[in-house]
């Protein structure tokens, strides 16, 4: 193995870690080293992150070839593992048939924030966090207890359904999320590389952390960057143990571009209560001092300008966010919206394109298909046999003309001929007298604090509510206690001008530099 020269790049946030890695190492990579693109890799911890880097990178090196995955997506092409196989949604039914455990709710989702599988079970996601804690069946009642999910979860029924699922597998040749990185490390995959670069290094599992490990040992270089405070996804089994004790030569980031001095005196009294944590130097933006608001009802706020990001620590407190939003008739983007969704306004965005003459991509049409056409028994806007959206995705470029001669279009014009319903249709006419451009994305975002890891928005508005779990949690462990306040700590700085904090809803708060009891 060769003698990797590490650099580790710790930063609070708005210092500019990811610019450092992309601007100055990879560029002395490439210029400086003079080292092949291609022996190059770029590795985060979310499909997010990753989708930001490979922009800044295609921007700075058009036509590159550098690698940029998540640690999940290298691990899959690597193995070249058929998406087919991935033991998720409805081959769960396929696995209930053959080994029981109907009593189990085997749904979840990929989380864009983390690259990771979210599942809604406790039992499953006990099981997936003892795997990421390179960990065994015989472990689960210990690890029940470190998740605090020992009063939750039967351990015998957890270690009867961890084994029939490792039977399963081995019969049926299929695969769970965690497997594209532990067949990677099963397999002793070293790929061909001169230098690679992690970023959110503080949000990787011991799973992962394995990988990448085995990853560098190929490599002359490595440059590692992250933010133990900033350590939120420990349901994920990360621990910011890993990034503290990382061994190798600092370059550490302590400008703050986004955070103003008012709040960064906020963001500084949650660090106080941390017991974990790399002491760190970190200085706030020059300039405005910035602001902190005390004490507001969501109805104190005007949306009618500026930008907004709308935090929550809860994801069922959204909902009543988004009826106030929707009674405004405000413009906003929230994964948990239902009349008007991110994906319905994108769609809209591809119909007003071609009726403007414009092509757009296979995936486009498909989206617009997906959202808005149908057939609906001869009633629809779209002939018969031709509503498939999948039969579009292959397509480079595609025309209104097109659509409407070989996928069975059978309208163009008004936006109104799409199929939606009233309410749909009278919030968006609504946008549009409002003089909104739905081309452009929101002022308005709605998210949880998880999500919202990684932005940053000139106003902030924070929901202080903490549900009874990890309330109690908190309490009783300094672990979880920890953990709630790195989340609140990503929550506050995420703001550049203002920082609203909400009117309390619920019984548990998190008061700003004070403990959690």
């Amino acid at each position: 193995m060769k003698e990797v020269n590490r650099i580790k790049i710790p930063g609070p946030p708005g210092t500019g870690k990811t610019h450092r890695l992309i601007h100055h190492y990879l560029n002395k990579e490439i210029n400086e080293y003079k080292t092949q693109q291609s022996k190059i890799l770029c590795v985060g911890f979310s499909n997010a992150a990753v989708d930001e880097a490979r922009d800044r990178i295609n921007k700075l090196y058009p036509g590159n070839e550098i690698q940029i995955f998540t640690l999940h997506a290298l691990g899959r092409q690597t193995l070249n593992l058929d998406p087919k196989l991935l033991l998720k949604d409805k081959r769960w039914n396929e696995f209930k048939i053959v080994k029981g455990h109907g009593d189990i709710d085997f749904g979840g989702k990929e989380r864009s924030d983390s690259s990771y599988y979210e599942y809604n079970s406790d039992i499953l996601k006990l099981i997936q966090y003892t795997k990421n804690k390179l960990k065994g069946r015989d472990d689960l009642g210990h690890m029940a207890f470190e998740m605090g999910l020992q009063d939750d979860v039967n351990i015998d029924a957890a270690k009867q359904l961890y084994q029939d699922i490792e039977d399963y597998k081995r019969d049926t040749k299929m695969y769970e999320f965690s497997d594209m990185i532990k067949q990677f490390i099963d397999n002793d995959c070293h790929p061909s590389l001169d230098a690679v670069f992690l970023d959110e290094a503080q949000d990787l599992n011991p799973l992962q952390w394995k990988m990448f490990y085995q990853i560098e040992s190929t490599c002359d270089r490595s440059y590692i960057a992250g933010d133990d405070d900033q350590t939120i996804f420990s349901f994920t089994a990360a621990s910011p143990t890993e990034f503290i004790n990382l061994k190798g030569e600092l370059d550490a980031q302590i400008q703050s571009n986004r955070v103003p001095i008012n709040i960064h005196k906020e963001a500084m009294n949650v660090l106080s209560n941390i017991t974990e944590r790399l002491e760190k130097e970190w200085l706030p933006r020059g300039g405005d001092p910035g602001e902190v608001i005390d004490n507001l009802d969501l109805g104190d706020i005007d949306f009618e300008k500026e930008n907004w990001m709308i935090l929550t620590r809860i994801n069922k407190q959204q909902n009543n966010i988004i009826e106030h939003l929707e009674s405004q008739e405000q413009y906003f983007f929230c994964p948990r919206a239902e009349l008007v969704t991110e994906k319905m306004i994108k769609a809209w965005r591809v119909w007003d394109r071609l009726n403007q003459g414009a092509s757009v991509s296979g995936e486009e049409a498909a989206l617009l298909y997906e959202q808005f056409i149908r057939w609906d028994n001869g009633k629809g806007n779209v002939s018969r046999g031709h509503a498939d959206s999948k039969k579009l995705e292959k397509l480079y470029t595609v025309s209104l003309e097109e659509l409407k001669e070989n996928h069975g279009l059978l309208i163009e014009g008004d936006w109104k001929q799409l199929k939606m319903s009233d309410d749909q249709k009278n919030y968006i006419q609504g946008l549009l007298d409002k003089g909104e451009d739905l081309h452009q994305d929101p002022r308005i975002t709605v998210s949880t604090i998880h999500k919202a890891k990684g932005k940053e928005c000139d106003n902030v508005i924070l929901f202080t509510d903490i549900s009874y779990k990890p309330f109690h949690q908190a309490i009783k462990s300094d672990r979880f206690k920890d953990t709630e306040h790195r989340v609140w700590f990503v929550g506050v700085t995420r703001a550049k001008k203002k920082l609203f904090y909400m009117s309390n809803e619920i019984k548990y708060q998190y008061t700003t530099g004070e403990d959690i009891q």
